[in-house]
């Protein structure tokens, strides 16, 4: 063994990206520099051996064995220079050299510094008023959930922890004393029943599944830390963090959901990291272990891996739920393994769900599994949340308008078009042609159950009741970031919100912002910035707003690219306004249907919607199917996609104070156009067959029809043949 005499500690340069204290009972096996170890003297600590590893230009990683446990008794350090897998060794305290995350391009604020307001306030206090604030009064997964201490919320255990991520920033965001009250109530009940191990929660599943509804719950105590700063949630973290980490070496690891999902998890740690950093080398393994015993959605989302299809054979990989989370991993990953291949394998998976199960709204198809491009195979509303969530975290780590625009529009279009305008009742899943919403043991999707589309408490699994609260929420708190410089901020989405005022990143300059607008509905925004020092304002242009113009304090209308962020100085208070023109435009899909967008909505046809209640439960909750009252299967008179004159055209109206827009009484706009019956379009397994391809031949006569925006619909045709004129 080789002796070395080390100097004071103070005399090497510590790197800021390195951790001295190491991560206690973790071994990197393998990967030595030298044949022996490097022997230390009797009372030396681990700092010292991660000194060593600094102050060696080939050494990435460090690992000293502790002197009860070491021959000679006495302390020994291992420099390696390659990190090698972690295992379990209880002799052991190791580090990695050079560990640090990358900074994401904008930070999300606090949840309740952003607040909603116009239709948007609007629009998540009929939520409030809705399934969201009544589900711990009736609902038993929720109101006697095995959470705090019932008998509800049995087998995976994740319907009150679905039901907190979204309902505490709800409350808080509305800022509404009775809410934050609900909220609380179980946030005591699991910080202060948390078991003397550090686990949270129930602990009755024996294998790699019992990790996953903990994901949620540090989700949920994130967002409740941000808006209470209650000081329990820390400690608790961490002390489960540590129980999670025993078991995941020694009991059992990821498995399953647990597995698919693990970006989730590495989420919240790296929360930790980037704003209570303490022990970071044993959260930064914590997460490194979690990403290796997860699913690896990287090599699945590669050509040679990734359906181009329905899935036939059904697994955790082509389950929708999975891989609308699975959608961030990479990004979420890219600021640990600092390796490009992952920041482009975000691209690669958005891209490749969107060409071979993309749907209209912007949402991909999967009724339980990914399925195709067809418009009336279903999607999940869980999916639609996740995936709402992924986009936004993407957006927040690589700083694309890309994902923020696909975010938005799926919240404008697939969210609502699923819930009931009363958000009293909700489907499973939705279609984008979607004639009936009922009842059927003959359907066209492989695996969910015969009322999967009808409106109600719990169509064919509670999931969705409790995790859809999280949709409108994470979307208000991701409307405006802080960018990572400390010298700027960003409009990512629109709606009209109230910033608080912030603290932007280490330079403690403050900023707050309203933003005024109709939008999507309305083509204006206006936005007011008061800032203490000069700053940065970014504006993400659509990038089908061509002729889009920011007006700065009245100036004259200055035009701007589409499909960027625009870059503006602020100083003191600066008024800006944006005008992103909304126009029709067309896009061909599946069997050359036809979709029809203005600005960010997509417009469906609109049919006569007959609601019938199946069962009543408490409060407003009931179970409705929904049959069509007027025809269904137009063809779209469309003769050119680019120069259709009158063939379609836009009505707009004012938004009506307390009438929910996403309704057909509240739609503030429409467009007319003309279609002809199709009389050999007819049902397939009780649902719209494949639209016939376009152009369509029939010789029924002309009619007029309307088309309004997809989320005000719940049924709706929105892939539309077309007729030549």
């Amino acid at each position: 063994m080789i002796r070395v005499l080390l100097a004071a500690a103070a005399l090497f340069p510590l790197a800021a990206s390195s951790w001295l204290d190491g991560d206690d009972s973790v071994d990197r096996p393998y990967g030595d520099m030298l044949k022996a170890p490097i022997r230390l003297f009797a009372n030396d600590p681990p700092s010292q051996c991660a000194l060593l590893c600094l102050d060696t230009s080939d050494c990435v990683a460090w690992a000293y064995c502790k002197t009860a446990k070491c021959d000679p008794k006495i302390p020994l350090c291992y420099l390696k220079s390659t990190v090698t897998p972690q295992s379990w060794n209880d002799s052991i305290i190791s580090g990695v050299k050079n560990a640090q995350l990358l900074p994401p391009a904008y930070v999300p604020l606090p949840v309740g510094k952003i607040r909603p307001s116009g239709w948007l306030l609007e629009q998540l206090t009929i939520q409030a008023e809705g399934l969201s604030g009544y589900l711990s009064l009736f609902w038993d997964d929720v109101m006697d959930s095995s959470w705090i201490g019932g008998t509800g919320d049995t087998g995976l255990h994740e319907r009150a922890p679905y039901w907190l991520n979204g309902f505490v920033p709800l409350a808080y965001q509305l800022n509404n004393a009775t809410l934050i009250g609900m909220a609380v109530r179980y946030i005591d009940y699991i910080l202060d029943h948390q078991a003397s191990n550090g686990w949270l929660g129930p602990d009755d599943i024996p294998d790699g599944q019992m990790y996953w509804s903990k994901f949620p719950i540090l989700l949920t105590l994130i967002q409740y830390y941000e808006a209470s700063g209650d000081d329990r949630v820390i400690p608790a973290m961490f002390k489960f963090f540590k129980e999670a980490q025993r078991r995941m070496f020694n009991v059992v690891p990821l498995q399953i959901w647990s597995a698919s999902r693990w970006q989730d998890f590495v989420l919240s740690i790296h929360w930790l990291l980037d704003n209570y950093p303490a022990e970071e080398q044993f959260l930064w393994d914590l997460a490194e272990l979690a990403h290796d015993q997860g699913n690896d959605w990287k090599d699945w989302y590669t050509p040679a891996n990734f359906p181009t299809g329905p899935a036939t054979t059904l697994t955790q990989w082509t389950h929708g739920v999975n891989n609308g989370q699975a959608i961030k991993s990479e990004g979420v990953w890219y600021r640990q393994s600092h390796n490009i291949t992952d920041w482009d394998s975000s691209y690669v998976r958005m891209s490749l769900i969107e060409q071979y199960h993309g749907q209209a709204s912007g949402i991909f198809a999967c009724d339980e599994h990914l399925a195709g491009k067809m418009p009336s195979r279903g999607t999940e509303l869980c999916t639609v949340v996740e995936t709402m969530y992924s986009y936004e975290v993407l957006f927040s780590v690589q700083g694309d308008c890309a994902f923020a625009e696909k975010a938005e529009q799926i919240t404008y279009n697939s969210l609502p078009a699923t819930i009931t305008a009363d958000m009293w009742a909700h489907q499973y899943l939705q279609q984008g042609n979607e004639m009936n919403a009922v009842f059927s043991w003959d359907h066209i999707w492989y695996s969910d159950g015969p009322d999967a589309t009808e409106y109600g408490l719990q169509p064919n699994y509670g999931c969705c009741t409790a995790n859809f609260n999280q949709g409108w929420p994470k979307f208000v708190q991701h409307t405006v970031m802080a960018g990572n410089d400390g010298k700027s901020i960003v409009v990512a989405m629109y709606g009209p919100v109230q910033v608080d005022w912030f603290s932007l990143p280490t330079t403690g300059i403050s900023a707050k912002l309203e933003i005024t607008t109709d939008y999507p509905f309305g083509e204006t925004v206006d936005v007011t910035v008061s800032c203490t020092s000069s700053i940065s304002v970014y504006f993400r242009i659509p990038s089908w707003a061509n002729g889009a113009t920011v007006s700065v304090n009245g100036s004259g209308m200055q035009s701007v690219p589409s499909g960027a962020l625009y870059l503006t100085p602020c100083s003191g208070t600066t008024e800006y306004q944006l005008y992103f023109p909304m126009t029709i435009t067309v896009q061909r899909r599946y069997n050359n249907a036809a979709s029809i967008y203005r600005g960010p909505l997509l417009y469906a046809l609109a049919m006569e919607e007959n609601f019938t209640v199946l069962a009543s439960y408490a409060f407003q909750s009931k179970d409705y199917m929904v049959l069509p009252g007027t025809p269904w299967n137009y063809a779209l008179l469309l003769t050119n996609d680019v120069m259709f004159g009158n063939e379609l055209q836009y009505v707009g109206t004012e938004l009506q104070p307390n009438v929910p827009p996403f309704s057909q009484n509240g739609v503030p706009g429409r467009i007319l156009a003309k279609g002809r019956l199709v009389d050999t379009w007819n049902l397939e397994h009780n649902a719209a067959a494949p639209p016939p391809q376009s152009p369509v031949l029939t010789s029924r006569p002309l009619v007029n029809i309307t088309l309004i925006p997809y989320g005000a619909t719940k049924l709706r045709i929105a892939e539309l043949p077309t007729v030549l004129g």
